[in-house]
């Protein structure tokens, strides 16, 4: 059988249909240790390749990388993130413990958080939104910029209404107070008319 290499620098767009697919076949009988070689290999016009890859090994197979599939969504734009996306979102409940990571260790990477609101938790029911409530109500509360932790809380009857409206009120009350403050040390900038 050819390496593992040969076939995965096979997966490239250049690559004539037929030989892609065939290298996508014999990749399905890659072993777990090397699993890791199919998260964003080469270079990009690889990567729709393993992600076909990926998501014809299916879960649980690929459970021992569900670390690097989840990062290979940081970026949307990137090559295979949109196949990793939905293949994640099917995954279901396995996803929810290396969401919590990201949310509590990795909060601070705006874009990968919100790729990860809006191409997994928007996408879950409330049972699956509920075992992450904790890290969504920190969250909202934590990031003056971003209410798509409140509005996921809201929709799933999560978090009451008045609770998001007490948070809501807060952001509002510190960012007016910002507001003023950055007038009165630099009165050119009209604040004012920003209401």
């Amino acid at each position: 059988m050819e390496s593992i290499s040969s076939l995965i620098k096979k997966l490239s767009w250049g690559t004539p249909e037929e030989e892609k697919e065939d290298a996508i076949k014999k990749l399905q009988y890659i072993e777990e240790e090397n699993l890791h070689l199919l998260l964003q290999p080469i270079s990009k016009d690889y990567w729709d390749g393993a992600a076909e890859t990926v998501v014809r090994l299916g879960y649980p197979r690929v459970k021992s990388v569900l670390t690097g599939l989840l990062e290979w969504i940081q970026d949307t734009n990137w090559p295979g993130a949109g196949q990793i996306s939905v293949f994640l979102r099917e995954i279901g409940d396995p996803m929810i413990p290396y969401v919590k990571e990201v949310l509590n260790h990795h909060s601070d990477d705006q874009e990968w958080v919100y790729n990860i609101f809006e191409e997994l938790i928007n996408h879950w029911n409330k049972k699956q939104v509920l075992q992450i409530q904790e890290e969504l109500i920190k969250i909202s509360q934590e990031k003056a910029s971003d209410l798509t932790a409140l509005r996921i809380l809201l929709t799933h009857n999560v978090y009451s209404k008045e609770g998001v409206c007490e948070i809501i009120q807060r952001k509002k009350d510190a960012l007016l107070f910002e507001l003023k403050e950055l007038h009165d040390t630099h009165p050119e900038i009209d604040c004012e008319a920003l209401n």
